[in-house]
């Protein structure tokens, strides 16, 4: 398995890069083209239409559709949740036809598996040991009960693990990834990703391509450094630094999840709201189509207001382009990694970077706006934290780019 990262800026280029690619494989070559969104699906089938891409239908469900899809060694676009759910079928389809795979984006590689305490305890005394890496492996072949199925079908394909004898994690089976002879990732910030780190975990190696050429028709992955042109940041992005909007989020921990869940039932939530209202209203003054802003799911309900309410996107949203025209951006957010993930991985001697991690999450939110169009935005991040990693890596970028020229 060849995994290869399109490590670039959102924005410059790599989905186009991908369809050159795409269009110019030999017609052997079978590919798996893996999106977030409905929208990319339907790019990725208009602007490959020598290789008649298909997407699942549903044969009962959609796992059977796009089963029928790799049976009959079509050429496939799909959205990374049918992705997320591949088995052992699908598995062997794909490592006997032939198939490459390109993620448009990182995946949702490991996250907290939910089970209670008592549950917990009777897999580990009757139906699963432990390996040296944490994977839970199931042990009891004559188990045909129903409470425990799904714990014995993710243990078989070899993606639950435990944590301090406590935590259990979902990660994503390693085994679908092998079924692939090259993986080709799109992203920006690849070794502060998730994905990245999970790949470290399971001695996964991979390789940094960017991208080449001059205008879309020759825009191509290439292994050679490549310098790209990229504008003056602290042009393009104001950064409202009022103390009145901004001293809510001067703790280092201010509007994390945890700030978030303590201060649930007292007036912080109430004030975070009215600085964002107070911003869009007073300071951006823009039209309620021009905004766009996050926070935490479970927290939008609270925190949306006049003028700004319908402009909220999740915080995790990447690929999309139908944001573009927000000229007025609030990130009511400050971006940890798990703490059980962060933990697990560290115990496996994979290093996370968590400042990295939150400052690769923001710019690909902020980048949903009309920055990559580079047009002027507007941008409000209470966190202090976060603010200061922005200031940074906008600060970092423009001498990057002085120091090129001069070369």
């Amino acid at each position: 398995m060849k995994v290869k990262v399109i490590d670039s800026l959102m924005g410059t280029g790599k989905t186009t890069a991908a369809i050159n690619h795409i269009n110019h494989t030999d017609e052997d070559t079978r590919i798996l083209y893996i999106t977030p969104y409905l929208t990319e699906v339907r790019r990725i089938i208009e602007s490959c239409p020598d290789k008649r891409f298909k997407q699942p239908e549903t044969y009962g469900s959609k796992i059977n559709g796009i089963k029928h899809l790799f049976d009959n060694k079509c050429n496939i676009v799909s959205t990374h949740a049918l992705f997320s759910r591949f088995d052992d079928e699908i598995i062997d389809m794909a490592y006997a036809n032939n198939y490459i795979l390109i993620m448009d984006e990182v995946a949702d590689v490991i996250e907290p598996y939910e089970i209670k305490e008592a549950d917990l305890n009777t897999l580990l005394e009757k139906y699963v040991t432990i390996q040296d890496n944490g994977i839970m492996k199931w042990i009891d072949n004559k188990y045909n009960g129903d409470k425990f199925i799904d714990e014995k079908h993710y243990c078989d394909m070899e993606c639950l693990a435990i944590f301090g004898g406590s935590a259990m994690l979902f990660l994503f089976p390693i085994k679908t990834f092998r079924a692939f002879r090259e993986i080709y990732i799109l992203t920006y910030m690849f070794n502060a990703q998730t994905q990245k780190y999970y790949y470290d975990y399971y001695g996964i190696e991979y390789e940094h391509m960017y991208i080449a050429g001059d205008n879309i028709d020759n825009y191509r992955f290439t292994d050679m450094p490549v310098h790209y042109d990229l504008p003056d940041f602290s042009e393009l992005i104001s950064i409202n630094d009022s103390r009145k909007l901004n001293m809510i989020g001067d703790s280092e921990t201010a509007l994390s999840k945890n700030w978030y869940n303590r201060n649930r039932n007292n007036k912080l939530i109430k004030q975070l709201k009215n600085a964002t209202s107070n911003y869009f209203k007073n300071y951006t003054k823009t039209k309620s189509e021009e905004n766009l802003w996050t926070t935490f799911k479970d927290c939008q309900h609270a925190l949306s207001g006049k003028g700004y309410t319908k402009g909220f996107l999740s915080s995790n949203t990447r690929a999309t382009n139908e944001f573009r025209n927000r000229t007025a951006v609030a990130y009511l957010i400050n971006k940890y990694f798990n703490p059980n993930v962060s933990l697990f991985f560290e115990s496996h001697g994979v290093k996370v970077d968590e400042d990295a991690y939150a400052l690769s999450e923001m710019l690909q939110f902020i980048w949903r706006s009309a920055i990559r169009d580079g047009k002027e935005i507007q941008l409000y991040i209470p966190s202090r934290r976060m603010r200061e990693l922005l200031i940074m890596w906008i600060s970092d970028t423009n001498k990057q780019e002085k120091k090129s020229e001069k070369e």
